[in-house]
């Protein structure tokens, strides 16, 4: 069964982020499904402008983009977990917030910094998603190096590329310092 729902949850990369992502601006747009939705129930007398071209916007855009690279490390931490360890906390009165905070979460800290590696490094190069689900009035290091290079702004462009690269692997260190990869791979 956890393969199969871990299958289902893959089905979506089988079609172009892009696509994915475009696929939110029928759902969020001012006519779109939601503020439709909200509208005819009476919930909103207009439609609600935060839903698209907004910082909630490119979120659920990241979201929905990146949460396999998060889940698949988790997974492939969680299927290592001794179910006999679980077992022995429920025996021993462990109660289920307890058997996360103790065990579970511990022995999946390899899979959350690898995810959260994963996902870091995805984010800071990623400049389409900003621009679309952003409506071009967002920004970030990625926008700005690709706006410089169009300017034909090399040196500029370079500098951005500098502090992106100086920030990625700093925080690359930050997290390899919390988890060995060496005995995760």
């Amino acid at each position: 069964m956890q393969t199969i729902l871990f299958l289902v949850c893959t089905i979506p990369f089988l079609t172009s982020n892009i696509i994915r992502m475009i696929s939110w601006i029928p759902l969020l747009g001012r006519n779109g499904l939601i503020n439709s939705g909200l509208q005819s129930a009476g919930i909103v007398d207009a439609p609600l402008e935060w839903l698209l071209y907004s910082d909630f916007a490119i979120v659920l855009a990241y979201v929905h983009l990146y949460t396999m690279f998060m889940v698949v490390p988790i997974f492939n931490c969680m299927m290592r977990i001794d179910r006999s360890q679980i077992e022995a906390a429920i025996d021993a009165g462990s109660n289920s917030v307890r058997i996360l905070t103790d065990i579970i979460i511990p022995l999946c800290k390899s899979g959350i910094i690898i995810g959260s590696i994963f996902i870091f490094t995805l984010v800071m190069g990623d400049f389409i998603t900003v621009k679309v689900m952003g409506g071009g009035i967002k920004a970030n290091i990625a926008i700005l190096i690709y706006n410089e290079i169009s300017l034909l702004q090399y040196p500029a462009a370079a500098a951005g590329a500098v502090v992106l690269l100086v920030t990625v692997i700093t925080m690359l260190v930050i997290l390899l310092r919390l988890v060995d990869i060496r005995k995760e791979v």
